[in-house]
C-alpha cells in the first residue's frame, strides 16, 4: 500500500487520498435525508449519533450528492466554537452561502444582490483573516471545481444582524432564480466539540438566530451534533425544536460493512494496480477491536493507524516458491494490542493526573468491560454525587468514558471507552 488506508480525517471531494468515492455504507441514511431536502422551499435537519460513528463523512457525501441534484454545497461547513454571539455565527453561515453561489455560480459575481453583499463581505485569497473579522475558505463540489477556492473575511460583524438576514434572502433568490439552483446546503457543525456547561449559551444562540437564519426560502440546514448535545441544543426551545425534522440517528456500521470500508480503501491504496491488495490484518482484527470500541469507528481506525505499521514484520514472511516476492504476514490482534497497549498507557498518564487515573483503575478492576451508573461509581469511588457527576464528565470529555444512549428515564450507564481498555489490558 503507498499509504495508510486507517486514516480518520473527513472524506472532501476531490481529495486524491481521501476523496468521497471512498465512501462505503449508509445508503438508507442518504436517502432519508435527501428525501427532506428535495420538493421543499427550506428544510432543517439535525445528523445525530456517539462520536466517531461517522455523522460528518455522511453530511458530505449528502451534499455531494444533493449538487448533482442541482443544488449548491461546498465542502466546508459552519463550526459552532465556545463563545460565539449570534453575530459571529451569523457571520459565518452568511461568508459560507456567499462564497457557496461565487464559487458555484462565478457568472453571478457582478449582479446587484451580489455587489450589496460586499458592502459586508470582501472578497480575496488571504491566508488569514484581518483582525476582528471572520475567515471562512472553502473548495466547491462543483462550479469552479474541486481544486477552487475562494475566501470571504466579514469586515463589521457587529452589522451583520442589521442588514445580514435581508442579504442572506437576497443570496438565495439569486441563486435559485439567476443560478437555476434548487437552494443552497448549509452544513452546521459540530456540537460534539461544546462541553455540557456551554449547551445552554449554544441553546439561546440558536433561539436567537431562528427567525434571522433558519427561517429563509432556498436553505437547506443539515446540523450534526451528538445525542446529549442535540437534546440540551436543539431540543432546549420549542421555537427551535420545532423548526428541525426528527433526528436521524446514526447507530455504528455493522462488521462487515466496517470491512467492505476497508476493502475499498485497501483497493484505493494500492501501490501496484496490476497487483492484488492484501488486507494488513488477520479477518479477526475488525470484530475484535468493533467489539473493544463499542463500534466507534475512529477509534478503531485510530488504533489500526497507529498500531499496525509497528507490527508489520513481527512474524516470519511465508514460505513462498523459489524466485517468488516475499510474503508479509498480516499483523494479528494479539501483536496489535501488545504494541498498542504501552502506548495508551503512557498517554493516559501523560493526559490525566494520579488520582483519575487511580479511578479508573478501580473501575477497569471492578467491572471491566461492564457498564456502571454514577450511583455505581459513588458506591465504588467512596464519593458523593457532586464529584463523581464532574469526574465522569471530564473522562467523556477526554475520550476514556463512553456514555451509552439513555433509555427513557433511567440512569445514564457508562463503559470505558477503547483506549482505556486498552491502556488497563481488557482486550
Amino acid at each position: 500500500l503507498r499509504g495508510s488506508p486507517y486514516f480518520q480525517d473527513t472524506l472532501e471531494v476531490g481529495h486524491e487520498r481521501r476523496g468521497l468515492g471512498l465512501f462505503v455504507g449508509r445508503e438508507a441514511e442518504l436517502g432519508q435525508l435527501l428525501r427532506h431536502i428535495r420538493g421543499r422551499d427550506r428544510s432543517a435537519q439535525v445528523v445525530t449519533g456517539p462520536a466517531g460513528v461517522g455523522k460528518t463523512t455522511l453530511v458530505q457525501r449528502l451534499k455531494g450528492e444533493a449538487v448533482r441534484l442541482g443544488y449548491l454545497a461546498t465542502d466546508r461547513l459552519v463550526p459552532f466554537s465556545v463563545g460565539d454571539t449570534p453575530e459571529q455565527f451569523f457571520a459565518r453561515a452568511l461568508a459560507n452561502v456567499y462564497d457557496t453561489v461565487l464559487v458555484s455560480r462565478p457568472e453571478l459575481a457582478a449582479h446587484e444582490s451580489m455587489q450589496r453583499a460586499q458592502q459586508l463581505i470582501r472578497t480575496g485569497r488571504m491566508a488569514t483573516g484581518v483582525a476582528g473579522g471572520l475567515t471562512v475558505s472553502l473548495s466547491t463540489f462543483g462550479g469552479l471545481g474541486a481544486n477552487a477556492s475562494r475566501t470571504a473575511t466579514l469586515t463589521t460583524p457587529k452589522d451583520v444582524l442589521l442588514d445580514g438576514p435581508r442579504l442572506l434572502h437576497d443570496l438565495l433568490v439569486l441563486a435559485r432564480e439567476r443560478g437555476q439552483a434548487q437552494g443552497v446546503v448549509l452544513h452546521l457543525n459540530n456540537l460534539e466539540s461544546l462541553r455540557p456547561r456551554d449547551f445552554p449559551a449554544a441553546a439561546d444562540l440558536l433561539l436567537s438566530l431562528r427567525d434571522p437564519l433558519l427561517m429563509h426560502d432556498g436553505l437547506h440546514v443539515v446540523l450534526v451534533g451528538t445525542a446529549d448535545a442535540v437534546s440540551a441544543i436543539v431540543q432546549a426551545y420549542r421555537q427551535v425544536q420545532t423548526v428541525f425534522s426528527v433526528p436521524l440517528v446514526l447507530t455504528p456500521l455493522a462488521i462487515p460493512e466496517v470491512e467492505a470500508l476497508l476493502t475499498t480503501r485497501y483497493a484505493h491504496y494500492r501501490d501496484d494496480p496490476g497487483r492484488p491488495a492484501r488486507a494488513p490484518i488477520t479477518d479477526d482484527v475488525v470484530p475484535r477491536l468493533h467489539a473493544v470500541f463499542g463500534g466507534d469507528l475512529r477509534g478503531v481506525l485510530k488504533a489500526l493507524d497507529e498500531g499496525v505499521e509497528d507490527c508489520i514484520g513481527m512474524q516470519p514472511p511465508a514460505a513462498v516458491p523459489a524466485g517468488g516476492p516475499a510474503v508479509v504476514p498480516p499483523v494479528r490482534y494479539d501483536d496489535l494490542t501488545t504494541t498498542l497497549q504501552p502506548r495508551y498507557a503512557a498517554l493516559l498518564e501523560a493526559e490525566l493526573d494520579e488520582l483519575r487515573i487511580e479511578r479508573l483503575r478501580r473501575w477497569a478492576e471492578a467491572a471491566g468491560t461492564g457498564v456502571r451508573t454514577q450511583r455505581q461509581l459513588q458506591e465504588l469511588w467512596e464519593l458523593s454525587q457532586g464529584p463523581v457527576s464532574t469526574t465522569v464528565g471530564e473522562l467523556v470529555a477526554a475520550g476514556y468514558v463512553t456514555a451509552l444512549p439513555r433509555r427513557g428515564l433511567e440512569p445514564i450507564e457508562y463503559v470505558l471507552a477503547g483506549p482505556t481498555r486498552i491502556a488497563f489490558g481488557l482486550v
